[in-house]
């Protein structure tokens, strides 16, 4: 006889991973947007162009509030570090003929090529940092 499942119990591995994708969202964002303040003080009052810290801070952010090691959070950390990298470069150096992100967008094959390895690379962080990792209390381990 097989024990009976509550509807509870069927939705709660869903629900778990769904939560911790919405964490790790959120700390992704937060994660963005550290990575953009600390791009531009390193910029503005530092000199050092370090477009990677961004991308890295999201896949950190995310990765961290998640709790848990999630393939798909490690994508989403990729397209939110690549949209906070290229905010980052606009905010910071945007064209001198038209200084709108519409504009700034429509010529991004303009852009150096360190910007686009930093991009990459910002891009790897993200996604390797941003899945995250299996975390377990001293409790849980037998």
């Amino acid at each position: 006889m097989k024990p009976e499942v509550s509807s509870s119990d069927q939705q709660q591995p869903g629900s778990s991973k769904l939560a911790a994708i919405l964490r790790g969202i959120a700390g992704a964002l937060a994660g963005g947007v550290l990575g953009v303040v600390i791009f531009t003080l390193l910029v503005r009052y530092v000199g050092i162009y370090a477009m990677a810290i961004p991308g890295a801070l999201v896949g950190l952010g995310g990765g961290y509030a998640a709790r848990t090691r999630s393939l798909v959070l490690g994508i989403i950390c990729v397209a939110f570090a690549a949209v906070a990298m290229i905010f980052a470069e606009w905010w910071n150096f945007p064209w001198q003929k038209d200084e709108s992100l519409g504009f700034f967008l429509q010529n991004l094959h303009h852009l150096s090529t360190l910007f686009w390895l930093s991009l990459l690379l910002g891009g790897g962080l993200a996604f390797w940092f941003g899945q995250g990792s299996e975390r377990t209390s001293s409790r849980d381990r037998s």
